[in-house]
């Protein structure tokens, strides 16, 4: 089996995000419909609709550098997030493609620790890959 590292993989939204720490991807759910009837010993389900999930990045973070980023969120105070298209893009060139609505955003300071935030993004729509 190949194996790929994580190191050197990329993330845009709204043009890079630079100094990733780590990626938490895609993972899709699907709803599910209950058809049992009364009869049935077993239960049945249909598939229902796909849920994309969400896409949490932890960054090292610099309010003087990580502008674009501060910037969507800060402007979640007066309007509606706006979808973004974002890719992940792997060391071996293959990507995530989808649109994603940021949705959190935390700084965290602490002691002797470089300063990061975490960001959330819900997906909107299909995860491409390529």
């Amino acid at each position: 089996m190949a194996a790929i590292t994580a190191n050197g993989t990329t993330v845009t939204w709204n043009g890079s995000i630079a100094d990733v720490v780590s990626i938490t991807a895609p993972s899709v759910t699907v709803a599910t419909i209950d058809t049992t009837n009364i009869a049935a010993v077993h239960r049945t389900f249909l598939g229902g609709t796909i849920d994309s999930g969400e896409v949490s990045l932890e960054i090292m973070y610099d309010p003087k550098l990580d502008t674009d980023i501060e910037d969507a969120w800060d402007n979640t105070a007066t309007a509606a997030p706006v979808e973004s298209d974002m890719v992940i893009t792997f060391t071996d060139s293959s990507t995530y493609t989808f649109k994603a609505i940021m949705t959190g955003f935390s700084v965290t300071l602490a002691t002797d620790a470089a300063v990061t935030a975490s960001c959330t993004f819900k997906i909107s729509g299909a995860v491409t890959t390529a």
